[in-house]
């Protein structure tokens, strides 16, 4: 069994990349209570790299699940996306038995960067056992905007190898899945719901143009903005 990578040590690497500059730009983005040390996209890969070679076997659940909860734990939001990013590049990792860790961080949930890949992890579980979705639909009337967001874009999998995106329903289950949606006044929540009618469009062409029809008059203006402009404001991975 290959010596686990101690909480402790993914801080260090964490603080050894911080910038303050981008941590205030970063901070004012996405408005986290999590401290935030300001990585790029670069420091987190490179961490990765550093983590493959000490991370134990993926069998070893236990010590997995016990460094997962640890990561999560962490003040850094760096070190809970980290957390997050390794179990969506080892979707080994992820199955039903994650499911309530996974409830339970969606809890502590406050900006989208994490809501996000929390959607991405849990569609990773549900394209292994798709009975899985049916625990997202009462997530679309809670109180929580960061539940309802990481709900939608739970809908979509995508491959973490090709990245190539799949719908976990058919059109017509989508359109029924947002109804308690259909008229979000929270941005974040607004921005995920665009970013899964673009899917379905792509997907579904002429539904789409008969669920536009028909809910105009009832979807957020911000949404109709985005899809007339083909922009999506979502952090798909």
């Amino acid at each position: 069994m290959m010596r686990q990578f101690a909480v402790e040590e993914v801080e260090r690497a964490i603080r050894k990349r911080a910038n303050s500059e981008r941590a205030r730009e970063l901070a004012a983005t996405i408005r986290s209570r999590a401290h935030i040390a300001g990585l790029s996209r670069e420091d987190l890969i490179d961490i990765l790299r550093e983590l493959k070679p000490t991370l134990p076997e993926v069998e070893e659940e236990f010590i997995w699940l016990n460094f997962l909860q640890d990561l999560w734990g962490s003040e850094y939001f760096e070190a809970r996306l980290l957390g997050l990013q390794l179990m969506y590049y080892i979707p080994d990792l992820v199955d039903a038995h994650l499911w309530g860790m996974l409830d339970h961080w969606t809890s502590a949930v406050d900006n989208w960067v994490l809501a996000d890949w929390l959607g991405h992890v849990r569609a990773i579980a549900i394209h292994k056992n798709p009975s899985l979705v049916m625990r997202m639909a009462p997530w679309l009337q809670s109180v929580d905007p960061w539940r309802r967001r990481s709900a939608i874009v739970s809908l979509v999998y995508i491959d973490p190898q090709s990245r190539e995106r799949q719908l976990l329903l058919g059109a017509q289950e989508i359109f029924a899945f947002l109804e308690p949606v259909i008229e979000e006044r929270h941005l974040a929540v607004q921005a995920a719901m665009s970013w899964l009618l673009r899917q379905v469009e792509s997907h579904y062409p002429e539904d789409f143009a008969e669920f536009l029809e028909q809910h105009r008059s009832r979807l957020p203006k911000v949404v109709l903005t985005s899809l007339h402009n083909k922009q999506v404001h979502s952090a798909p991975a």
